[in-house]
C-alpha cells in the first residue's frame, strides 16, 4: 500500500471544509494535516506542515488561489495543487494552469472526483473534472482533429507545451527536459508560432483542449527533436 497522501485543505466555507475533512479522514491513503480559511493562512499552514497536496478553493478571502500557488512556488514549496472552482470557462482554467495548478474540480463535483484528483496528482499525473474535460476536450474548431492541431509540432515541442500547461516556468521545463533555458525558450517560441497563439496562456488552453495536457509525460522520452 502507498504511503498516505498528506493534504492541506484551504476553503473559506466552514461547513464545506469540515464536511470534506471528515470524508477525507475516512480514506486509508489520505491524511488531512491542516486546514485554512483564507489564502494567507493557507501559506502559513503549508509551510508548517509541508504537505504533499494543497486542496484549495480558487476564490478565498485576502488572497486568491492563483496568487497563493504562485507565492508557494516562488518559496520553493514542493507539493501538488488541486483547485476547486465554480467556474469552468477557459480563462479561469488557463490562469490556474499558468499558476501551476495540477488538478481542477468544480464545486458541484462529487466526492469521488475529489479522491481521484488527490490520488492522480499524488502519483504525478494531472486531473481534470470530467465536466470541465468535456468542454476543454471539444474540437478546436469544426472538422479539425486533435492530430491536425498538434501535428505540426515536434516531439520536443509537444513536451515543452505539456510542461507549460502544467504551470512550469522556463527554467523548470528546462530541468524536466534536461535542456538549457535558451533551448526551451526556442521550443516554446516555435510552438506559439506554429499554433498561431499570442501568449503562453493561449498555448496552455490548446494543450488542455486537445488532451495533450492529460497525457502521460513518459511518452516524450523519444529520440526525436
Amino acid at each position: 500500500m502507498t504511503d498516505k497522501y498528506r493534504v492541506v485543505l484551504a476553503e473559506d466555507h466552514k461547513l464545506f471544509r469540515d464536511g470534506l475533512e471528515r470524508l477525507l479522514s475516512l480514506e486509508e491513503d489520505i491524511e488531512v494535516v491542516g486546514t485554512a480559511d483564507n489564502g494567507q493562512e493557507a501559506i502559513k499552514v503549508v509551510e508548517a506542515t509541508k504537505p504533499d497536496i494543497l486542496l484549495l478553493d480558487v476564490h478565498m478571502p485576502i488572497m486568491g488561489g492563483a496568487e497563493m500557488v504562485k507565492i508557494l512556488k516562488e518559496k520553493g514549496m514542493d507539493l501538488k495543487y488541486v483547485a476547486i472552482t465554480a467556474f469552468d470557462d477557459e480563462g479561469h482554467i488557463a490562469e490556474l494552469s499558468q499558476a501551476g495548478v495540477n488538478a481542477y474540480l468544480l464545486k458541484a463535483s462529487g466526492f469521488d472526483q475529489v479522491q481521484s484528483a488527490i490520488r492522480s496528482v499524488g502519483k504525478g499525473f494531472p486531473y481534470v473534472d470530467p465536466a470541465i474535460a468535456q468542454k476543454l476536450l471539444s474540437p478546436m474548431k469544426k472538422g479539425v482533429s486533435e492530430e491536425d492541431v498538434l501535428g505540426c509540432l515536434s516531439i520536443r515541442e509537444k513536451e515543452a507545451l505539456y510542461w507549460l500547461a502544467q504551470g512550469f516556468n522556463n527554467q523548470e521545463i528546462a530541468d524536466k527536459m534536461i535542456l538549457s533555458d535558451k533551448t526551451v525558450k526556442n521550443h516554446l517560441s516555435h510552438v506559439m508560432k506554429k499554433l498561431n497563439t499570442q501568449d503562453r496562456t493561449q498555448a496552455a488552453i490548446i494543450a488542455w483542449k486537445t488532451g495533450l495536457a492529460k497525457e502521460d509525460p513518459s511518452q516524450f522520452n523519444l529520440d526525436d527533436n
